[in-house]
Formats: structure tokens, sequence, C-alpha cells
């Protein structure tokens, strides 16, 4: 087997409530109902299984770099939990052709500030080179397949649907591997690390 086979797409989430994640079943159903009235292209939704806000994506990593990976996440957090909340429902990029839909989430406490930097230094610990782009949390719900005549159809759909500001805790984050399962992506969790419990 090669080294490039032996490799694991790795990504480290934020879980969803059971009650954010019905949250965002609806408005993908609401989404979908504006845009076939309409007559309007079929997006590729994401399975409520699969819903998530990315925290990093890691790529490709090698087997040492992933065990490395899971022992790091378990050990004892210094970092609280944190509330979050969704926010408004947008399409990406913000003008031409809409690739993608996704929720925005909004970080009220700057429960991210504090989480990042002790994130940051348990990956650089695991190997992991560390990412220089700009962090935007978010919840992808689906993917839009070659519509160029149907951005502003899209984008309106999109733009149109209330977003109730429904709040989670983050008591934890997940380490998942990602494996293709025919055309869609299952997510296997391999590790989790429980963040510090809220002084009462």
């Amino acid at each position: 087997m090669s080294d490039h086979a032996s490799r694991s797409r790795l990504f480290i989430a934020v879980d969803l409530s059971a009650v954010v994640r019905r949250t965002v079943i609806k408005i993908s159903a609401s989404i979908a109902e504006s845009l076939t009235i309409k007559g309007g292209p079929r997006i590729s939704w994401v399975r409520p299984r699969n819903l998530h806000v990315t925290v990093r994506f890691l790529g490709s990593v090698h087997p040492i770099v992933m065990e490395r990976l899971r022992t790091l996440l378990v050990r004892p957090w210094l970092v609280e939990a944190f509330d979050l909340e969704l926010a408004t429902a947008v399409t990406v990029p913000s003008s031409g052709t809409p690739r993608v839909v996704w929720l925005g989430v909004r970080d009220r406490s700057s429960g991210f500030d504090r989480l990042m930097p002790e994130l940051n230094k348990r990956l650089h610990a695991a190997g992991v080179v560390q990412n220089q782009m700009r962090f935007v949390p978010h919840v992808t719900v689906g993917r839009v397949r070659r519509a160029p005549q149907r951005g502003r159809m899209i984008r309106d759909a999109v733009q149109d649907i209330g977003v109730e500001a429904v709040r989670w805790q983050v008591k934890h984050l997940t380490l998942y591997e990602s494996h293709m399962a025919s055309s869609t992506p299952d997510y296997v969790p391999q590790a989790t690390g429980v963040l510090r419990a809220v002084a009462p």
C-alpha cells in the first residue's frame, strides 16, 4: 500500500445540538421548496447526520500524525464550553455563480477566540502546519451543481429565508475522518476533546 493510500482525510468540527440540527434541516427544506416552486436548479443537500461547524480542515494526514491528534485532542482542555447561535443564510461566493449554501454562526461570547490558540498549539505538537486562512464559522447545508444561469434565483431563495437564532452550547470538539461512500462522504468520529465545564 502506498503512503498516499494509507493517509486519512481529517477535519476537526463542532457538532450541532439536536434542536439546531432540526432547525437547519427545516431551513434547507424551505430553500428547496422555494426553488422547486420557481423552477430553479436542485441543490445537493448535506445529509442531516453530516451537518457540523468545521473548525479546522486538516486534509490528507499520515497515520502517525493521526494517532498524535487522537492523543492530544482527548487531553483535558483549559478552554470553557461556550455558546454559539445560528445566523443568516448566505450563498458563497456572494457574487457570480453560487457554489455553496451555508448558515453563518454567531459567536457572541468570543469562544472561538479562546479556543483557537489552544487548538493550534495541539495541532502544532502533532505536526500539523498552521493554517493561515481566516476562520469564518458556518454550517454548510448544500452545494450547487452547475447552475451558471440561475445564480440570482438561488441567491434570492436563500436570502428570503428567515433564520431563527437558535443557540447551543459547545461542550466538545470532534476529530472526524472523511470516507467517500458512493457519491457522498461519510464522517467517522476518531476522537473527542471535552471542553472544561462552565463554572456555576
